[in-house]
C-alpha cells in the first residue's frame, strides 16, 4: 500500500536527518538549526495547523529567544540542535523576560536531535510566572514527535511533508559538507554510514514465561528489588534464572526473536520449543509492516550489544549509546590500536583525578558512540555518531556530564570527528569475527564514501577505511577538568 510505503520513507528520512544533525553537533556545528528554520515552516504549518507561521528573524534579525511564530494562533517555536535542559531553561527565560507571552500563548522547543528521555519540570517551573505556563512533556518536541503527528495526516499531506523532509535532509547534508577552513580538502569525503551485512536467518518462538512468577523468583534468587520495568526486563530475568547470559534477542508481541537458533541455544528454556520457526531475514527487512522492520532494527542493536560486551564496550541501559569501559579493575587508561592510513592508537577511557587531591577521582571519561540502523536504497547501514560520556564511577552519569561534554567538543576539529567515526567503524568491523563466510552473524563492513572528481562532482562509491590520516585525540587534564 502507498500509505505504508510513504510512512516507511518518512521514518527513514527523519532518522537520517536526526543522525546527520547529531553528527554536525558532535563536530561542534551547533548552528545547523540556522540553516533549517525556514525549511521546517511548511511541516509545522501542516502538523500544527498554523497557516500564518513565519520566520520571526525575517521581522527582526536574530529575533531573540524564538525563531518561528504565528501571532494569529499565538504559537511560537524555538528550533535548536541543543538538547540539554539548560537550553530549555534559557529559551523559557528569554520568552518570559521579553514578555513574548503578550503575543504568544504557547512556546514549543523543537529539538533537531533526539531529546532526552525526561526534563526536570521543577527546574522550569522555577522560571515561570502567572502569565505563562510551559509543560516539558508537551512543549519539548523532537523530530520523532513530529513524525508521530505526520502519521495522523491524510496520505496527500504525508507525501507533501515527505518532500519537505527530503529537502531538509539535503539542507543538512549541504551544511555538513561545508569544510572547516582549518582542514585540507580531501579527495574523498567519508560519511558516517557503515555498510553492514545482515545474517541470513531469524528465529522466532512463542514465550511461555509467567511474568509474576519470574519476578518473585528473581527477588529470591537474583536479589532483585523493585518492580519489573517492561516486558524486556522480565524476559531478561527469566533467562538469568536459567543461567543464560546473552542479550542477543528481542521480545515483541509475546514472541522471542533472535539470529541464534533458538532451539539449539539457552533461549529455548523460556519458549515453547514446538513453536520455533525459521525465517529469512528478508521477511523482516523487506516487510511492508513497520513492526517487522522495527523488530529487525532492534535485533541488530541487540546483536551489537552482545558482540561489543566481549570487547568491554557497554550499552547505556537508559539511553542506548555505547561507551568504552576499562578492561580490568583498577585500570586508569585504556588505549585501542587501529589502522587508518597508518597504525595509530586512540584513548578510549581515562580516569581524571582532582588537582587539589590527586588521590580522589574527578570523573571517568569514556569515548562513546551511537548507532542507528537504516535501510537506504536496499542496502543496510549503521549510522555512527561519536561522542564522549562522563561518569562518576565508571558507569553512572556524572552530574557534570553536560558541561564536560560541551567543553570537550569545543576542542575537536572536523578532522578529529571524522577520524573518530573511522575509528568506530574499524573497531566494529574487527569485532564481528574472522569468518567472512559465516552467514549467521551480523558483520560490519566499510564506510561509505563520496569520491570528489576534478570537476567538483561527487560520485558515490564504496571506500575503504584508509582515506584520511589518523591521529590520537588525547587531551590533557587541564583541557577537560572542570
Amino acid at each position: 500500500m502507498r500509505q505504508i510505503e510513504v510512512e516507511n520513507q518518512l521514518r527513514d528520512v527523519v532518522s537520517r536527518i536526526i543522525v546527520q544533525v547529531e553528527l554536525a553537533t558532535a563536530q561542534g556545528r551547533t548552528d545547523v538549526n540556522l540553516a533549517l528554520e525556514d525549511a521546517f515552516i511548511p511541516i509545522l504549518k501542516s502538523v500544527f495547523n498554523l497557516p500564518h507561521l513565519i520566520n520571526l528573524n525575517r521581522k527582526q534579525k536574530n529575533y531573540p529567544g524564538i525563531d518561528l511564530g504565528d501571532d494569529h494562533d499565538r504559537v511560537a517555536f524555538q528550533v535548536t540542535s541543543t538538547t540539554g535542559l539548560e537550553k530549555v531553561k534559557f529559551t523559557v527565560g528569554q520568552f518570559i523576560s521579553r514578555s513574548y507571552y503578550n503575543t504568544f500563548d504557547e512556546l514549543y522547543v523543537l529539538m533537531l536531535g533526539r531529546k532526552q528521555s525526561s526534563y526536570s519540570q521543577n527546574a522550569v517551573n522555577a522560571l515561570l510566572t502567572e502569565n505563562f505556563s510551559f509543560n516539558c512533556a508537551k512543549h519539548i518536541i523532537d523530530l520523532g514527535d513530529i513524525l508521530g503527528m505526520v502519521t495522523g495526516l491524510r496520505l496527500a499531506a504525508q507525501e507533501r511533508v515527505l518532500a519537505e523532509f527530503r529537502h531538509i535532509l539535503g539542507e543538512v547534508d549541504a551544511f555538513i559538507s561545508i569544510r572547516s577552513e582549518t582542514v585540507e580538502a580531501p579527495t574523498a569525503i567519508t560519511t558516517n554510514l557503515q555498510e553492514i551485512r545482515l545474517p541470513d536467518t531469524v528465529y522466532v518462538a512463542e514465550l511461555t514465561i509467567d511474568d509474576r512468577a519470574v519476578v518473585e523468583r528473581a527477588k529470591v534468587e537474583l536479589s532483585y528489588r523493585g518492580y519489573a520495568k517492561g516486558r524486556r526486563a522480565v524476559v531478561k530475568m527469566a533467562l538469568l534464572l536459567n543461567d543464560v547470559q546473552t542479550d542477543a534477542w528481542v521480545c515483541h508481541d509475546n514472541k522471542l526473536f533472535s539470529f541464534m537458533d533458538i532451539a539449539a541455544s539457552g533461549l529455548v528454556s523460556i519458549v515453547d520449543e514446538g513453536t520455533v520457526e525459521r525465517l529469512d531475514v528478508a521477511d523482516l527487512a523487506d516487510s511492508d509492516e513497520p513492526d517487522n522492520v522495527n523488530v529487525l532494527k532492534q535485533l541488530l542493536a541487540a546483536e551489537t550489544r552482545q558482540m561489543l560486551k566481549a570487547r568491554n564496550v557497554r550499552a547505556h541501559p537508559k539511553d542506548g549509546f555505547f561507551f568504552f569501559v576499562p578492561v580490568e579493575d583498577g585500570q586508569d587508561i585504556r588505549r585501542e590500536a587501529w589502522v587508518g592510513k597508518a597504525s595509530a592508537t586512540r584513548t578510549v577511557y581515562v580516569v581524571r583525578y582532582q588537582k587539589k587531591d590527586p588521590d580522589k577521582v574527578l570523573h571517568h571519561q569514556h569515548f562513546s558512540f551511537e548507532l542507528t540502523f537504516s535501510n537506504l536504497g536496499g542496502t543496510w547501514f549503521a549510522q555512527i555518531v561519536p561522542s564522549w560520556y562522563f561518569s562518576y564511577d565508571g558507569f553512572k552519569r556524572s552530574n557534570w556530564h553536560d558541561k564536560l561534554l560541551s567543553k570537550q567538543k569545543r576542542l575537536e576539529l572536523n578532522l578529529s570527528v571524522r577520524n573518530a567515526v573511522r575509528f568506530v567503524a574499524y573497531f566494529l568491523s574487527n569485532s564481528s569475527g574472522a569468518d567472512e563466510a559465516d552467514d549467521t552473524s551480523l558483520r560490519f563492513g566499510t564506510l561509505l564514501e563520496f569520491d570528489v572528481d576534478r570537476d567538483g562532482e561527487e560520485d558515490l562509491d564504496d571506500g575503504d577505511l584508509a582515506a584520511h590520516a589518523a591521529f590520537d585525540d588525547d587531551v590533557t587534564d587541564d583541557e577537560v577538568a572542570a
